[in-house]
C-alpha cells in the first residue's frame, strides 16, 4: 500500500519546523505567514554517514519533501536549533538531549534478521495494551515501531528538562513490556535519537490517527510500574514493620490516580495530596529525584496543576528529614475527600498484623476472581484452536464443564473479554444451537499467516462472520493486507488455509 511521504513527515513533525522554506520556497503561498515550529531535526544520507557524523540540518517539511527517499535516517524529535561544525557544512552538531525542542513520539527498535519473524503479531500485543502504533518500518535488520503523540510534549528549560526525564521513563517502560514478551528489542537505543526515516520502501503501517496523549502515556507507565513491582508467590509483601513501605497501602494509588483534586481554602487538597504523597515516597526509601518525576505526572493530570517550582519546594519539605512518614489521619481525610466519603482504615490501610498473611491458594478458596475465570477462557481458547482453525464451535454447556465455571460467571466472563476486545463470539440459538467463540489474537494470527492468495478472503470472511467491520480491530488489520488483491468469495470455515 503506497502512503503520502507528506502526510506522514507532518504527522510525526507536528508542526516543530517550518512548513515552507524560510527562504527560496517554490512551494509558499505569497500571502502565506507561517505559524509552525522554528526548530530544527537532522537528516542523513546513508548509515555510513550517519556513523561518521556527516548529515545535514532541515528547518521546513519543504525540505524533507524535496528529499524523499533520499535520507536513510533522521531525527523524528525536533530540537531546538542545529548548526554546523566544520566550515563545509558537513558536521551538524545540536542533536542532544539539552536541546530538544520537543517529543513527538517513542520508538522501538527490534532486531532480527528471522525471516519468520511476523510484525503482525507484536501490532496484536500493542493492541491488548491498548496502544496502537502509528507506523512501522522495516529496517535491514528489522523493524522500528512508532508511536506518536498526539500531541508534542514541550521541553521546558525552566523544569530542569522534568520532560525528558518522564518522556525517557515511558519509553524505557515501553521497550522493557515488549522485551518481556520476548520480542527482541533494541534496550539500549537513544530513546530520543536518530532513526530510520519514512520511505517509500519501508513504510510496512501507518494510521495517522493511531496517536495517544502524554498523559495516557504517563498512567500507563506508572500502573505497569506498580503491576511489576517484585512479589513473593503467594504471600502479600507488607506485614511487618521491617517491611512496611505507605507505597503499597491502597490509600496511595487512590490519591495518586484522582484527577478531581483541586487547591481550596478551608479543605486539604491539592498541595496536601503532594505533600503526603512525597512523603509517603521517602518514608518507603525512594530517592527524591524518583519522586519527583512521578509528582510531576500527577500534577500534569490535575485540572489546576500547581507551578513546578512550587511543586519541588514541597517535595523538598517532604524529604527535609522533618518527617517520617505521612499521618495516618490526615490520609483518611483526603481520601475521604478526593476519592469517597464512604471509605475507612479497613479500605484504605493494609493489615499487619506482625505475621506473615500467605493469600489463600485458588485450589482451597470455594470462589474465583472474574480475572482467573478470564485467563482460564484464554488458556482453553489456545489449547483448542491453532493456526488453520482458530475458533472453536462448542457449547457454553462443553465449556462450563470444562472449565469447571459457573453459567452466570461465563456469562460474566464473555460479555468482559469482548468488551476489551480480548474475544469475539458467536451464538446460534435452538436445538442444533451452540457457540462459535476465537480470540481476537488467534484470529488474526492466522490472517497474517495464512497463504498470501487467500488472506484477504480468509479476513473478509472472519469478519463478517463475528461483526470486525466498521471496528478498529478491522481498520488496523485491513492495512495489514494489500488491498489490491483480487477478490476472492468464500464460505467461512470452508477455506483452505493449509
Amino acid at each position: 500500500m503506497a502512503y503520502d511521504l507528506d502526510v506522514v513527515y507532518s504527522t510525526i513533525l507536528q508542526n516543530g519546523i517550518r512548513k515552507f522554506k524560510f527562504k527560496n520556497s517554490r512551494l509558499k503561498p505569497i500571502s502565506y505567514t507561517d505559524q509552525s515550529g522554528r526548530g530544527a531535526i537532522f537528516a542523513y544520507r546513508s548509515k555510513e554517514h550517519m556513523a561518521d557524523g556527516m548529515g545535514v540540518v532541515i528547518t521546513s517539511e519543504e525540505a524533507v519533501s524535496a528529499n524523499k527517499n533520499q535520507f536513510s535516517h533522521w531525527t523524528p524529535n525536533v530540537y531546538r536549533y542545529g548548526k554546523y561544525s566544520d566550515q563545509y557544512r558537513l558536521f551538524p552538531t545540536g542533536h542532544g538531549e539539552d536541546n530538544l525542542r520537543q517529543i513527538n513520539t517513542f520508538y522501538i527498535d527490534v532486531d532480527t534478521l528471522d525471516p519468520n519473524f511476523e510484525y503482525g503479531e507484536m501490532i496484536l500485543d500493542s493492541f491488548e495494551m491498548g496502544f496502537m502504533p502509528t507506523m512501522v518500518l522495516k529496517s535491514p535488520r528489522g523493524y522500528q515501531f512508532f508511536y506518536v503523540l498526539d500531541k508534542p510534549a514541550y521541553v521546558n528549560r525552566n523544569t530542569d528538562f522534568k520532560v525528558i526525564d518522564c518522556a525517557k521513563r515511558i519509553s524505557k517502560n515501553l521497550r522493557d513490556c515488549f522485551s518481556k514478551k520476548g520480542y527482541p528489542v533494541d534496550l539500549n537505543a537513544n530513546h530520543f535519537g536518530i532513526t530510520r526515516i519514512p520511505a517509500d520502501d519501508s513504510i510496512l503501517y501507518f494510521e495517522a490517527d493511531q496517536r495517544y496523549s502524554f498523559k495516557e502515556w504517563m498512567d500507563w507507565s506508572i500502573n505497569y510500574e506498580f503491576e511489576n513491582l517484585p512479589k513473593k508467590n503467594n504471600v502479600y509483601q507488607l506485614t511487618t514493620k521491617k517491611e512496611f513501605r505507605q507505597v503499597d497501602d491502597p490509600w496511595f494509588r487512590m490519591l495518586l490516580f484522582s484527577e478531581k483534586i483541586r487547591g481550596q481554602k478551608g479543605v486539604f487538597g491539592r498541595n496536601n495530596v503532594i505533600f503526603t504523597l512525597s512523603l509517603a515516597y521517602y518514608s518507603s526509601g525512594y530517592e527524591m529525584q524518583e519522586c519527583e518525576l512521578t509528582m510531576l505526572e500527577f500534577n500534569d493530570r490535575l485540572q489546576s496543576p500547581l507551578r513546578n517550582r512550587e511543586l519541588t519546594k514541597i517535595i523538598k519539605s517532604a524529604y527535609s528529614g522533618k518527617y517520617q512518614a505521612a499521618d495516618r489521619e490526615k490520609i483518611i481525610i483526603l481520601c475521604q475527600e478526593w476519592v469517597d466519603v464512604s471509605l475507612g482504615e479497613n479500605q484504605l490501610f493494609a493489615k499487619r498484623p506482625g505475621l506473615y498473611k500467605f493469600k489463600k491458594d485458588r485450589s482451597v478458596r470455594k470462589y474465583s476472581h472474574l480475572h482467573e475465570w478470564a485467563g482460564d477462557l484464554l488458556a482453553y481458547l489456545d489449547e483448542h484452536s491453532y493456526t488453520h482453525k482458530p475458533y472453536i464451535v462448542t457449547t457454553k454447556k462443553d465449556i462450563r464443564e470444562s472449565l469447571k465455571i459457573p453459567e452466570r460467571s461465563l456469562d460474566k466472563v464473555l460479555k468482559h473479554l469482548k468488551k476489551e476486545n480480548k474475544i469475539y463470539f458467536r451464538v446460534r440459538s435452538g436445538r442444533n444451537g451452540g457457540i462459535t467463540l476465537a480470540s481476537v489474537k488467534a484470529l488474526m494470527s492466522t490472517i497474517i499467516r495464512v497463504k498470501k492468495e487467500v488472506q484477504e478472503a480468509y479476513f473478509n470472511a472472519i469478519s463478517e462472520a463475528f461483526g470486525l467491520k466498521h471496528t478498529k480491530v478491522y481498520s488496523t488489520f485491513e492495512k495489514l493486507l494489500n488491498p489490491k488483491r483480487p477478490a476472492v468469495q468464500t464460505e467461512l470455515f470452508e477455506l483452505d488455509t493449509g
